[in-house]
């Protein structure tokens, strides 16, 4: 016997629950900011993958860093990352992604979503969030003075008023 849609809802949001929406990337409504802008940090979410002229680039900084706001509370899911298709300063290894509300040091102290250890040229790679509710978006590179470059990121999250609104 299949459930009305309406009942299946109004069951999630007795519980607090809401069905996860892990189709929709919602950075492209965010702001886009970064270390230090060799290439501007807006770049990186223009909806243009494996081009090299539309990737986010950092100068060469200590610890670099970029972040995206997502001007209001999120449940964040998934974060997906293209890497360039050749460019050699192609810099993304040994980054994190951190997801959270803090804005101190950046948003670069939030709680880790996952570890970069490598994205090969022209790749793309997908990092599990589980759900992790934050405002910011970070990926950074920590240890020493070098690039960030990312091609595309792409958030799959939906906003916490929506889950609240049950």
């Amino acid at each position: 016997m299949k459930l009305p849609l309406l009942c299946v809802l109004a069951c999630l949001c007795t519980h607090g629950l809401a069905a996860p929406d892990n189709e929709t990337n919602v950075a492209p409504g965010g702001r886009a900011t970064q270390s230090s802008n060799e290439r501007s940090a807006g770049r990186a979410v223009d909806g243009k993958t494996g081009d090299k002229d539309s990737c986010a680039v950092t100068d060469s900084d200590t610890d670099p860093w970029w972040r995206l706001d997502l001007l209001e509370k999120h449940q964040v899911w998934s974060v997906r990352i293209t890497n360039t298709d050749g460019d050699p300063r192609a810099d993304i290894d040994g980054a994190d992604i951190r997801i959270g509300d803090s804005f101190h040091n950046h948003g670069n102290d939030n709680p880790r979503c996952a570890a970069i250890s490598s994205i090969g040229l022209n790749a793309v790679e997908s990092f599990d969030c589980g759900g992790m509710q934050g405002r910011f978006v970070n990926v950074v590179r920590r240890g020493k003075r070098e690039r960030l470059t990312l091609c595309e990121v792409e958030v799959f999250a939906q906003p916490l008023f929506l889950i609240r609104a049950c």
